[in-house]
């Protein structure tokens, strides 16, 4: 890897201060989650040193995730993303925070009422505590299903691009 760079993501001394403005067409940046006293990405020449090193980053550092920008900086998705198998993630809500939650609100509710409906609504409080917790129960579990077909789709297109690149490469 003797053809990368460590950039400060902000430089008041430098100009342009910006990281991504101090890089060159075709270089790519890694960004790891890992805060530092001064932020900073490491740039490479190509995607594929740069991938090397996220991919050697989180095998050293599992609790990490290292993302890959190309000279355009933070606009859009990152090129490639790379999660340490201890990673913890950004999201306030974790996969199986959703689905528990959303599965107790969402059933909750129908069970209550179902017990409203079955004394004839009588008591009433149960359905509409069911009602009101219904809403943000299948929330939560559509945002779950969606999200989990999303990574499959992105897994799943992942693994065809790197048959297609080993394809191209081999034939």
């Amino acid at each position: 890897m003797g053809g990368s760079r460590i950039l400060p993501l902000f430089d008041p001394s430098a100009q342009p201060s910006s990281w991504n403005e101090r890089m060159r067409e075709g270089e790519y940046a890694v960004h790891d989650s890992h805060h530092e006293d001064v932020p900073f990405c490491t740039v490479f020449a190509s995607l594929p040193e740069a991938e090397s090193f996220a991919h050697q980053r989180i095998l050293e550092t599992p609790e990490l995730r290292c993302r890959i920008y190309d000279h355009h900086g933070l606009i859009g998705k990152p090129l490639r993303e790379f999660k340490g198998a201890s990673y913890k993630g950004d999201s306030d809500l974790s996969p199986r925070l959703r689905r528990w939650v959303g599965s107790i609100l969402f059933f909750g509710g129908i069970a209550l009422i179902l017990f409203d409906w079955f004394y004839g609504f009588r008591p009433q409080w149960p359905s509409i505590l069911g009602t009101r917790m219904l809403v943000p129960g299948a929330t939560l579990l559509v945002t779950e299903i969606i999200l989990l077909f999303y990574t499959r789709h992105e897994r799943a297109k992942h693994t065809a691009d790197t048959h297609n690149k080993t394809q191209e490469q081999h034939g």
